[in-house]
């Protein structure tokens, strides 16, 4: 079996990461998957020993200069369904997994071939989008994954027929990755060398690409009222800065500077070796405000630090408050500061039994080889 798993954004990210997983351990079921994703930039992903095809001009939706590129993208569109096509044809594929609603440029190519469309519903549309995109997810989707239970309530339970056709297909660890023995006294201490952050120090961090979704804004308001009480602390923001949105990041170095936090938060950029930062935090924070299922939380839970997330998307069923991590409101910075400083005050063996717990829970539920096998399931249902 050959499945085209489909990607729009080129820029190495949790989609990507969670996806190469599986591939991987469906590539021993005798399940192959190759990968075609958007050209957003000049970053090309390319993941040793898999088959990775890249495409321009099918992002339909665009923050930065929407029109011309809605007109771009119509004029390319029959080329780009053709290409989708002859990938289809050419490489033997049997089934084309979709991972976004607003990536339905794969969904016309595989209509076209008569392939099964396995379609993860994963955005948060809204208005003239939902009404538009909705019905063709609806017509032409096989199977519609989301991933949790909430998400189908909230994304599909006013629809009969595309509830009927959706299931729940959580986000997953590689828990050999996400490993906190792997990590040595010595190798925390050169990170943190590397990054500036003095021994005495307690290290908070946030991990994703700069956006707005991320609630960056909340975390450094946050940091200000942790700051305030536990002086001898370090922030830590991980992710890219966005080209598409340089206005939002200079709105954060602005808010930084009003906060006075210029020297106490840590923006890193990019960074691969996720496990590594996360190995040098006392406390993790998820402050978005807008997720399906934030791979971030799980990464963290694996790698026993204690999680502050907000309460959006599935996160609520990733998380058991109060005993795998602590689930706060969003949009609420005083209570992702009075979460975090309730860990950093907490005793070391009631912190200990906490992270033990929800390392365990990933163990059990949403370990890389526990999906795959559902993912597994899943396809072969189609034949």
């Amino acid at each position: 079996m050959k499945v085209l798993y489909c990607i729009l954004d080129n820029r190495f990210g949790g989609p990507h990461r969670r996806a190469h997983g599986i591939a991987l351990r469906l590539r021993k079921q005798g399940i192959e998957t190759l990968f075609l994703t958007g050209r957003k930039t000049d970053d090309v992903w390319q993941p040793p020993g898999t088959t990775v095809f890249h495409l321009k001009h099918i992002q339909c939706f665009q923050r930065r200069w929407p029109l011309w590129n809605l007109l771009r993208f119509i004029v390319w569109l029959p080329w780009s369904v053709y290409k989708i096509r002859r990938v289809i044809r050419s490489q033997g594929i049997d089934i084309v997994h979709i991972d976004g609603v607003t990536n339905f440029v794969p969904s016309l190519a595989a209509r076209l071939t008569r392939r099964p469309i396995v379609w993860l519903y994963n955005d948060h549309l809204v208005g003239p989008l939902k009404r538009l995109l909705r019905p063709l997810l609806t017509a032409f989707s096989t199977v519609v994954l989301v991933q949790g239970e909430k998400l189908k309530e909230i994304r599909t339970g006013d629809n009969p027929k595309l509830h009927a056709k959706t299931t729940v297909l959580h986000s997953c660890v590689e828990l050999g990755r996400f490993n906190p023995a792997e990590y040595s006294g010595r190798q925390k201490e050169q990170l943190r060398r590397e990054l500036g952050i003095p021994d005495d120090c307690a290290v908070i961090g946030t991990v994703g690409n700069v956006n707005r979704f991320k609630g960056c804004a909340y975390f450094i308001q946050a940091a200000r009222e942790i700051k305030e009480v536990h002086g001898s602390v370090k922030f830590l923001i991980v992710g890219r800065q966005l080209d598409t949105d340089p206005g939002y990041w200079e709105q954060l170095q602005q808010l930084t500077r009003e906060n006075g936090l210029e020297d106490d938060i840590i923006y890193t950029g990019f960074r691969e070796d996720i496990a590594a930062v996360m190995a040098i935090l006392d406390v993790f924070v998820l402050a978005s405000i807008l997720e399906s299922c934030p791979l971030v939380v799980l990464e963290a839970m694996a790698m026993r630090v204690p999680v502050v997330a907000t309460d959006i998307g599935a996160v609520s069923e990733l998380i058991i408050d109060g005993q795998t991590g602590t689930v706060v409101p969003a949009h609420d910075a005083s209570a992702l500061a009075e979460a975090a400083l309730a860990y950093l005050k907490m005793p070391v063996t009631e912190r200990a039994g906490i992270t033990q717990a929800a390392r365990q829970r990933v163990e059990t539920e949403f370990s890389a080889d526990r999906i795959a096998q559902q993912q597994e399931h899943i396809y072969k249902t189609l034949f």
